[in-house]
């Protein structure tokens, strides 16, 4: 996507999900902020924005009539900080924010409101949250436990990829939670006795030289440790690492939607959801500090029979039993 669309998909975005700005029938009304960061992907706002008000709705809050939102999509990382700033203007009720790297900005921006957060590999090593159970502080949310997830991505990869003895992983260094997945990537690794060439790419340029040489890597398989740029580039991804035969194994389902072969991660409509629940908690009088931050409870297996035949790969029964999805 070019910079044009990037910033036409960017009104659309917030255009669609601005809320009505008058109350209803006097019933007071709280502001909710949220800066989406995954990309300028409007769809994929879309459906994280649906979950968000059904967890409000679960708690009995209705929007246009005891909340509205705020929103902004912000994609580039660096302009977090600015962002909030601008909806911290409007005092909101609660600030809503996406990924590790925005949460750690909003935590030194908005020292006094109320934030929650999503997309967020470990809250603690992350240094969001004293603990999990009793967060301190201004700010809780759902944390989507990626690292712990890494020994899954490659067990996964041992039963769709045979003899994957080599394994591809593309990072980006300047996202904290990314090193927080690669070591456990590594550690993980090192028990299955599997060898690790680490891609690491920090732009769009960066993931395309990374790539454009994986064929020669020997690697029989591209882990994606997903996060804002790499979902941004996604299908570019897939395009490069199937030129190179190689499948592609990633945290995050819409990775496999674009073409990989098959991914695991948390159910984030779920977390989501409890991520609106959480804001009405707040809305209702609750603190971020005695709100336990909220982990996944369930798992979501997505396979791509598509590229699995473009890639001339058979789908071991097992894993298509397991399968929450299968792209056919």
């Amino acid at each position: 996507m070019n910079r044009r669309r990037a910033l036409q998909a960017l009104g659309m975005a917030a255009a669609l999900f601005s809320a009505p700005a008058r109350a209803q029938g006097g019933t007071r009304v709280h502001r909710i902020a949220f800066l989406g960061t995954m990309s300028a992907d409007a769809e994929a706002m879309r459906r994280t924005m649906a979950s968000f008000r059904e967890g409000l709705a679960d708690e009995g809050f209705a929007e246009g009539r005891n909340y509205v939102v705020d929103f902004v999509a912000e994609p580039d990382v660096a302009r977090a900080p600015d962002r909030i700033r601008q909806l911290l203007v409007r005092t909101p009720a609660v600030l809503v924010v996406m990924t590790t790297p925005v949460a750690q900005a909003a935590v030194k921006v908005a020292r006094e409101t109320p934030v929650l957060f999503t997309a967020v590999s470990d809250p603690i090593e992350s240094g969001l949250v004293a603990s999990l159970g009793r967060p301190g502080g201004n700010v809780t949310g759902v944390s989507s436990m990626l690292p712990e997830l890494s020994g899954k991505l490659l067990e996964l990869v041992g039963e769709l990829v045979p003899n994957a003895s080599r394994i591809a992983v593309l990072w980006n260094p300047d996202n904290p939670a990314k090193a927080l997945e690669l070591r456990a990537l590594r550690d993980a690794a090192s028990r299955s006795k599997i060898a690790l060439h680490e891609l690491p790419a920090r732009s769009a340029e960066e993931i395309e030289a990374a790539l454009a040489a994986l064929g020669r890597t020997g690697a029989r398989a591209l882990v994606v440790l997903a996060e804002s740029l790499s979902f941004a580039h996604r299908k570019r991804i897939n395009e490069l690492a199937r030129a190179s035969r190689v499948p592609v194994i990633a945290n995050l389902t819409q990775h496999t939607e674009a073409g990989g072969l098959a991914s695991y991660t948390a159910d984030y409509a779920m977390l989501n959801r409890r991520l609106g629940a959480l804001a009405a908690k707040i809305l209702a009088g609750a603190t971020p500090a005695t709100l336990p931050v909220e982990l996944p409870t369930r798992f979501v297996l997505t396979v791509n029979l598509q590229s699995a035949k473009a890639l001339a790969l058979k789908i071991p029964q097992s894993v298509l039993l397991r399968a929450d999805r299968v792209i056919e």
